[in-house]
């Protein structure tokens, strides 16, 4: 089944490079070596993302299996869902306006700003943050892109869909909820110290994921899943580059 094959690999993918960066690298000059050696950090750090499969770990499972289980759980009532939204109209405007916050290009554009306006002013955390931000939206662009191909699922406002994969959608997993979740792991690790700064940005990636089932774009588990891959891509890119 296509959805399950999607679901094992992303999640699997992640988990296994997050887990099997065991020696952080050694960093020259960090900052500078940094943003001179992004773009050759990034596609190793795709290879490494994609190659990861083969990575797999017996551990991955224990966290694995309550995910799989709630999307699991989740897939059996999306199309209800989806249909009590459907009926709900006064969700679908407010939900839409606030989807427009989130997806690959707001998200790359944030996290470019910040890196730009840290390098303006000397502020080796902002710029640090909008660089590890940057990977992070990137590439996990990318790898929803891939799975969205994989899974090609209708979304949930097609006439006379039911939410079906290999039906050529783009529904699942959620890209939007992805990339802001990507971005909201990197700044809630940057700025840890500032509680109200890590509420503020998983505020914002909930708000978006929970906008695109109120705007009839993803159904649950689609964003269930897209939060996943988000923060575990986050994660990644932190011990990477720590």
């Amino acid at each position: 089944m296509p959805v399950i094959f999607a679901i094992v690999f992303a999640l699997l993918s992640v988990s296994s490079s997050l887990h099997a960066q065991e020696t952080p690298p050694v960093l020259v000059d960090p900052e500078k070596h940094a943003d001179s050696s992004f773009v050759k950090d990034f596609l190793l750090d795709q290879q490494d993302l994609w190659e990861s499969p083969l990575k797999i770990k017996r551990g991955d499972v224990k966290w694995l299996a309550p995910i799989g289980l709630g999307a699991a759980a989740l897939l059996s009532t999306d199309w209800r869902v989806s249909e009590t939204v459907r009926r709900s109209e006064s969700l679908h405007s407010p939900s839409k306006a606030v989807s427009k916050l989130g997806g690959g290009l707001p998200m790359a554009a944030a996290s470019a700003s910040l890196w730009t306006i840290g390098k303006l002013t000397n502020n080796d955390r902002v710029a640090r943050t909008g660089r590890l931000a940057t990977a992070a939206v990137l590439q996990t662009e990318l790898l929803v892109g891939g799975i969205k191909l994989i899974a090609s699922r209708e979304r949930p406002d097609k006439i006379g869909g039911h939410g079906g994969f290999r039906d050529g959608g783009q529904s699942f997993p959620s890209g939007h909820t992805a990339t802001s979740f990507a971005f909201a792991t990197v700044v809630a690790h940057e700025y840890r110290d500032k509680p109200w700064v890590s509420v503020g940005a998983y505020g914002l990636a909930t708000a978006i994921g929970l906008s695109r089932v109120g705007g009839l774009r993803h159904f649950p588990s689609d964003v269930l899943i897209g939060a996943t891959i988000g923060h575990l891509i986050g994660r990644y890119i932190l011990r990477h580059h720590e």
